[in-house]
């Protein structure tokens, strides 16, 4: 009797023993599930994100061909479109040579809180060198950088530059887009350029971030026709411009937004802890 005793006592023991354990193990993951996405610490801000993109006209999903970032035919990156010629991504490559889609560059950087939106425009002025890419990655022709690699190395091109800028409006709450295009400049020839428009109070700026004087007002974008814009991206989305590339509005009925960024780690901690709004 005395044995079947013991042994029962030991077996309440061992299972109570059992449950406490796998508390203490699903407390401890919680609490280092929740460590990895409310600190920084941990945070990424030189990879881009990995992820999908949704053709939202035909409801499809679309990865990247890795395959692809080997061929020489894509060392300046690639478009995606759909059957019916509608473009709905653009990829391209990063400084590891890995292909990412081009809302994944905007990865939730901020490098401090502005009230002014002059601020990282003399920031971005002041702080980062123009530079093109074969000159900074061995005469590779196209290099995409995240904004803090840009602000890490201080240089970079177009891309680069708009990157900075967009992603640090985004974060503090702002509408800001990467668009990609044509510019031309007085005295130059007309080529591919990269800049930023900004949507404030139902009006639309150009924030041209390799401008490397000072700035004395932000121009409206209806003032600057020579700038020709063909797509234009968030860190969600992505618009196909299907008018004119010497439309200067950027949110007319021509803008198509065919592209929807899905990351794998949708979290970005500017959003979090840094937004003014």
């Amino acid at each position: 009797m005395k044995k079947n005793l013991f042994s029962l006592l030991i077996l309440i023991y061992t299972i109570a023993l059992f449950f406490s354990d796998s508390k203490d193990n699903k407390e401890s993951v919680t609490v280092f599930e929740r460590k990895e996405i409310t600190t920084l610490e941990n945070y990424d801000f030189k990879t881009p994100k990995n992820g999908k993109i949704i053709d939202i006209k035909h409801n499809s999903y679309s990865k990247i061909k890795e395959h692809n970032s080997k061929r020489k035919e894509y060392e300046n990156g690639y478009m995606l479109q759909s059957f019916d010629k509608t473009i709905y991504a653009a990829i391209k490559p990063s400084t590891s040579k890995k292909m990412y889609f081009t809302n994944a560059y905007l990865n939730g950087y901020v490098p401090f809180k502005i009230d002014s939106v002059f601020k990282p425009l003399e920031f971005v002025r002041t702080k980062v060198k123009y530079q093109l890419d074969k000159f900074g990655y061995d005469n590779r022709p196209e290099v995409w950088q995240t904004a803090k690699q840009t602000l890490s190395i201080h240089q970079g091109d177009c891309e680069d530059h708009a990157i900075v800028l967009a992603d640090w409006l985004i974060g503090l709450g702002y509408d800001a887009r990467v668009v990609s295009g044509e510019v031309k400049f007085p005295s130059q020839k007309r080529g591919g350029h990269a800049w930023v428009v900004f949507f404030k109070n139902n009006k639309e700026y150009i924030l041209e971030s390799t401008k490397k004087t000072k700035w004395n007002q932000i121009p409206l974008a209806s003032s600057l026709p020579y700038y020709f814009p063909k797509y234009m991206f968030n860190r969600n989305y992505f618009w196909i411009n299907q008018g004119s590339v010497y439309t200067t509005k950027y949110k007319s009925n021509k803008w198509e937004k065919s592209g929807k960024f899905k990351p794998y780690n949708s979290y970005y901690p500017d959003l979090e802890r840094l937004s003014l709004n």
